[in-house]
């Protein structure tokens, strides 16, 4: 959905969920103030039994100037009910009319029946984002209407987006998607940091302190592998983050799950603090869920809980939802890290694939810019794209390679020339998000460089062999040349180039069917 779809109603209600959150408040703030600019007129509600009540949301209500109202009842059907970090006819959802119902939110859809007029991305760390994705694709911040903004607005406006992904990632440690990144970096600038210190430094009440003294005094640890998992009662998600934070600090502690139940399902804040376990993949592993190598979060569903617990254990019982999520989370951390292989690759304990079969690459377009070209030989940058961010030192014989799958990886210049025919066709781009580089010893968002721009087109050639097996357990092939391991699940490929075939790495399912063919 593009934010000029909304500007054919005239009369418009912005709807966040009951007890609403900094992302609902946020969300709903920055598409007021867009049909606001449109001369549009436009309401920012919430329902529910209580109104807000969280010192930290009511300094940012206050302190921002957001307009938002605790109704409990519409005196007249708009044109648009427009719902934000939220769908209709949710729990946590009061239930009003429109005439026409429209959702922006970043979580699984509950239903089927959605509407026509929406925009639903449920691999987004919060609703903030989707809303400044839409504000940036708009016309909100060109410069002729930056001139027009009463003095300060864009500045409220960028906290107000900044704090709500803030809130909703686990302070910035649970970030899922590239362009969760790029909001942090474009608005970390430019929000008011006296008024985000101020926020973050009013979000822990009394009551939610004695909470996370509860939890904590409650955790279940499992020696063998050094993992903790502790229940809080429901709280704020970032509360979850304090609680696991503390935890991992524990020095028999190596990573841990801190998870409460919500309305439909248990909250997960997740923390690992050594290498050869990345929160974020820990996450993923345990609910799809993700954000930082360190720090990450996720969400299980009621429904999968109760799916998997009678699959597994047998019968469910409803009123025990919170044991059942413990007792799924044991187990599942446990098959973790029974269920894994290490290897170190370039070593002598590593794997050697000789015998395996040889395959060689499929003359597939893929995208070449050489470094150079765009930075100064020596300059530290850092590429981001949907894997996560990777950061190169730019070599004068390095050339950075954007494959089938918009992944983005290093190639020295003899090993590019002698495994490539440069082509005259255009790069054509096709993934979900082009992968962009930065300087990183400048400020982060500043002269970025998307690569799609700046990309040539060339051709794999016939001759380059590898050798390849297919992954049938959860593999981490540390390399030498970058300080995170490579991830192979089930389904995935170990391969190695055939002139050095203990030189491993991991080749992702997908990736290897588009583009490898057996010799």
């Amino acid at each position: 959905m593009k934010a000029e779809q909304l500007l054919k109603f005239k009369d418009i209600v912005i709807q966040c969920h009951n007890d609403p959150d900094a992302d609902a408040i946020a969300s709903g703030y920055g598409i007021y103030l867009y049909l606001q600019e449109h001369g549009i007129k436009a309401r920012l509600i919430y329902g529910g039994k209580n109104a807000i009540q969280k010192s930290n949301l009511v300094l940012m209500v206050n302190h921002l100037n957001i307009p938002i109202e605790h109704v409990e009842m519409l005196e007249s059907e708009p044109e648009l009910l427009l719902l934000v970090d939220c769908q209709y006819k949710e729990r946590n959802v009061q239930e009003f009319s429109g005439k026409t119902i429209a959702a922006i939110d970043h979580h699984k859809a509950k239903t089927e029946d959605l509407p026509d007029l929406r925009d639903v991305r449920d691999n987004y760390g919060s609703c903030a984002t989707i809303v400044w994705d839409m504000l940036c694709q708009s016309d909100f911040y060109s410069e002729e209407n930056k001139k027009k903004r009463s003095a300060g607005l864009d500045e409220k406006l960028s906290t107000a987006l900044y704090y709500g992904l803030y809130m909703d990632t686990g302070r910035m440690q649970e970030l899922r998607h590239p362009k969760d990144k790029d909001l942090r970096d474009a608005l970390e600038f430019c929000c008011n940091q006296n008024a985000l210190f101020l926020f973050r430094n009013n979000n822990l009440s009394l009551e939610e302190l004695a909470i996370a003294g509860e939890a904590l005094a409650a955790y279940d640890y499992q020696e063998t592998y050094r993992f903790a998992v502790v229940e809080a009662k429901k709280c704020d998600p970032n509360i979850l983050g304090v609680i696991s934070d503390m935890l991992i600090e524990v020095d028999a502690v190596d990573a841990c799950v801190a998870y409460c139940m919500r309305d439909d399902g248990a909250k997960l804040s997740v923390r690992s603090c050594v290498k050869e376990t990345r929160a974020n993949e820990l996450a993923e592993y345990l609910c799809g869920g993700g954000g930082h190598p360190q720090k990450a979060g996720g969400f299980m569903k009621e429904s999968l809980v109760r799916m998997e617990y009678e699959e597994t254990y047998g019968t469910f019982d409803e009123s025990q939802i919170g044991s059942a999520v413990h007792r799924l989370l044991m187990d599942r951390m446990s098959r973790y890290f029974k269920e894994q292989e290490f290897i170190y690759a370039g070593t002598e304990d590593a794997p050697d694939l000789t015998a395996c079969p040889l395959y060689q690459k499929k003359r597939l377009p893929i995208g070449y810019v050489k470094a150079a070209d765009l930075y100064p030989v020596g300059t530290k940058v850092s590429v981001r794209m949907m894997e996560g961010d990777i950061a190169f030192t730019v070599a004068e014989d390095s050339y950075f390679m954007i494959g089938v799958e918009s992944e983005v990886y290093k190639n020295d210049e003899a090993y590019f020339l002698s495994h490539n025919d440069l082509s005259d066709e255009p790069y054509v781009f096709k993934g979900e998000y082009a992968p962009v580089i930065h300087e990183t010893v400048k400020a982060v968002g500043v002269e970025s460089k998307s690569l799609k721009d700046y990309a040539k087109s060339c051709i794999p050639k016939s001759g380059s062999l590898i050798h390849a097996r297919e992954v049938t357990k959860r593999t981490k092939v540390f390399v030498p040349w970058s300080d995170n391991y490579m991830l192979g699940v089930p389904g995935d490929w170990l391969a190695a180039r055939q002139e050095n075939p203990k030189d491993v790495y991991i080749i992702k399912k997908g990736i290897f069917k588009d583009t490898y063919q057996q010799a």
